[in-house]
C-alpha cells in the first residue's frame, strides 16, 4: 500500500498515515509528489496531469485536470525542486518540460508557458497558463537544460533555471512575469551545453564537469531565499567512486543567500560531500541539511542525520 508517512522531530517516530489508493472511489493514479496545506489537506500531483486533493483520512475531495493542448502537457509534480505554491484562493504549479528538447527550436522555448494557475471559486476551477517564459538569449551560446526550480515569498514567485544565472520574478497579484534578475554565483561559470543526444555515461560525465543551480528554497522566517548549486570537477578528483554514485550525490555543493530584493548576502561551499543533495528544509533554528550522504566516510543507513546551518547578520530562534 502506497501512503505518505509525517514523522515527529520530536518523538523521532511516525505520527500519521495517508494511504494512497490504487483503485475504489479514492483511486490516485500514479503520484508525483504532494503539498500539505494544513493539518487535513493534502495537493497531490498525479500522472495523467491532474492535481488531486484528500483529506488525511485518505479521502479525495477533489480531482482537477490539468490541460494545455497547445504545449502537450505530460508532466506534473510537486517535489522539493517545483512544490506547489499558493496565494489567495489560487494554486501554482510549473511545467518545465514539454516535448524532446533536441527538437525544439528557440522560437519553441522562447514562446512556452511554464506556469499555471488553479482559480479556485465556489467550489469551479478556473486554469489559466501565464506568460512568463525564459530569456530570448536563453539558447544563444547553445542548447541548455530546461530545467526549473522555484520558491515563493510574499506575492512574488522566484523561478531558478539550472542552467542560467538569471532569476525570473512573478507577481501572483497580476499573473505575469515582471522581471529576468542576473544572480551570479561566484562558483557557477560553466553550464553544460547540450549539443546531442547523451550515451553511456557521457551524460553525466558532462554534469559532473559543469556547473549547475539546484534547490530554490524560502526562508519565511527571515525573508530571505537559499539558491544551492553544484559546482563542477574533474573525475580524477575522486578517482575510487564510480561515475554514476558521483551523480547520484554530488562531492561539490553550495549555497546561496539572497534577500527579498534578489541581492546576494553571501555564498558557502560545503566540503566534499558533506551534506546530500536535494534534502534540505527550513526551520526556526536556521536551515537543515541532510548529511547523509552515502559517499561520506560516516554514513550510516539506519540514521536521518541534519546539520542546522546558520548565517552570520540573520536572527535565530533558540
Amino acid at each position: 500500500m502506497r501512503k505518505i508517512e509525517l514523522l515527529s522531530f520530536s518523538s523521532l517516530s511516525s505520527v500519521h498515515q495517508i494511504h494512497l489508493p490504487l483503485d475504489g472511489p479514492n483511486k490516485i493514479g500514479s503520484e508525483n509528489g504532494f503539498r500539505i496545506v494544513n493539518p487535513d489537506c493534502v495537493i497531490i500531483a498525479t500522472i495523467p496531469p491532474a492535481i488531486k486533493i484528500m483529506d488525511f483520512q485518505g479521502n479525495l475531495k477533489k480531482t482537477i485536470p490539468i490541460r494545455d493542448p497547445e504545449n502537450r502537457v505530460n508532466f506534473l509534480t510537486s517535489d522539493n525542486r517545483l512544490p506547489f505554491l499558493f496565494g489567495g484562493n489560487s494554486i501554482y504549479g510549473a511545467q518545465p518540460f514539454f516535448k524532446n528538447m533536441y527538437e525544439m527550436s528557440k522560437e519553441d522555448i522562447q514562446t512556452s508557458k511554464h506556469i499555471y494557475r488553479v482559480q479556485l471559486e465556489n467550489n469551479e476551477e478556473k486554469i489559466e497558463w501565464l506568460p512568463a517564459n525564459h530569456p530570448n538569449d536563453i539558447w544563444d551560446k547553445g542548447r541548455k537544460s530546461m530545467e526549473l526550480t522555484w520558491a515563493s515569498l510574499g506575492d512574488s514567485i522566484i523561478v531558478s533555471p539550472t542552467s542560467d544565472h538569471r532569476l525570473w520574478v512573478v507577481s501572483k497579484k497580476r499573473g505575469e512575469l515582471l522581471s529576468h534578475m542576473e544572480v551570479k554565483s561566484r562558483w557557477v561559470n560553466n553550464f553544460p551545453i547540450l549539443d546531442q543526444l547523451p550515451y553511456g555515461d557521457t551524460g553525466m560525465i558532462k554534469a559532473l564537469n559543469n556547473d549547475r543551480y539546484e534547490l530554490l528554497l524560502a526562508d519565511p522566517y527571515r525573508n530571505v531565499y537559499y539558491r544551492f548549486f553544484f559546482r563542477g570537477f574533474d573525475l580524477e578528483e575522486f578517482e575510487d567512486v564510480s561515475v554514476r554514485d558521483l551523480f547520484g550525490d554530488r562531492p561539490k555543493i553550495g549555497v546561496m543567500v539572497i534577500n527579498q530584493n534578489l541581492e546576494i548576502l553571501g555564498e558557502h561551499l560545503f566540503e566534499n560531500f558533506q551534506i546530500e543533495p536535494w534534502n534540505y528544509f527550513v526551520g526556526k533554528k536556521g536551515l537543515y541539511v541532510s548529511t547523509n550522504n552515502p559517499n561520506r566516510d560516516d554514513f550510516d543507513e539506519n540514521f536521518l542525520r541534519y546539520d542546522i546551518i546558520r548565517f552570520e547578520g540573520l536572527k535565530y530562534e533558540e
